[in-house]
């Protein structure tokens, strides 16, 4: 049984229609298709669809075998969780001749903790090369392509958000594919903000401008929440880059046209961010 058709049942179980179970997280369709097994879902998704059926990991893995679960099932676990400690834990266990996976995991580990994990410059250059020599990109490659958009040199930024576009343009994108696409063009939009050169971010823009997923609405939902939290840290410093880069970001909300998903959050949004100022105020 795959993992949509476990999902399908444990579903059907609640009493959940499709529509229901989606939500806001995912199209009706998507998770039709999820449920049918002629599409895959990105791993945040799925696992905001277990937190919405009070389901956890554990119902969708073997109860009693030895045999290991296969890497990107670990990954992604690991991944979404943010778990450190398990993600060395992966590379240890992989063998060197793996060098692709090795490469994710050293990319995904900088990222999560660059204090305590380096990237080497061949690394970089080693992704770099891998993505623009490769023509249809495999999920381990579209994960390599997120995990270095985050770290990528500045003035490489647009040209690798331009190939992940190149990698989204052909007929029946899987829709896994659409949402790590969504989730490449928001880390690198996040970079130029940092730096303070959105303005400069053209071909990005434009990138965004042409994306038609509706699940970018959640991954611009995540990124504005987090600069609330910034604003209500007790760091001064901290709170005053929330605000900048949350200003930025509905900026950016309105260059790309943002669609009807942002009347429900955003207002919220605002008025939580003002709340502190007027309490600051006080």
């Amino acid at each position: 049984m795959t993992i949509g058709e476990q999902f399908k049942r444990l579903r059907k179980e609640r009493w959940l229609t499709l529509r229901e179970a989606a939500g806001d997280i995912v199209s009706v369709s998507s998770l039709s298709k999820f449920e049918n097994g002629t599409s895959q879902l990105a791993a945040d998704r799925f696992f905001l669809l277990l937190d919405r059926l009070n389901l956890d990991w554990d119902a969708f893995t073997p109860s009693r075998s030895d045999a290991p679960l296969p890497f990107l099932h670990r990954y992604l676990v690991a991944a979404q969780q943010a778990d450190v400690q398990a993600l060395a834990g992966i590379l240890r266990q992989l063998p060197l001749a793996n060098t692709n996976q090795r490469l994710l995991l050293h990319l995904t580990l900088h990222n999560h903790a660059p204090e305590r994990f380096s990237v080497l410059a061949r690394e970089r250059k080693q992704a770099w090369s891998l993505l623009m020599h490769t023509t249809a990109w495999s999920l381990l490659l579209r994960l390599i392509a997120l995990q270095l958009t985050g770290i990528i040199a500045m003035k490489d930024l647009e040209g690798l958000i331009k190939a992940i576009a190149n990698q989204v343009q052909t007929p029946n994108t899987p829709q896994d594919h659409l949402n790590l696409a969504n989730r490449a063009f928001l880390t690198a939009s996040l970079r130029y903000i940092a730096a303070g050169q959105l303005d400069n971010a053209q071909e990005t823009l434009a990138l965004i401008r042409q994306a038609t997923v509706g699940d970018m609405g959640v991954e611009f939902q995540i990124a504005c929440t987090k600069r609330l939290v910034m604003i209500y840290s007790p760091d001064k410093s901290k709170a005053a880059r929330g605000w900048q880069e949350l200003a930025q970001l509905k900026a950016l909300l309105n260059e790309v046209a943002a669609p009807d998903w942002t009347a429900s959050w955003l207002p919220a949004l605002e008025a939580l961010a003002e709340a502190k100022r007027c309490g600051k105020e006080a």
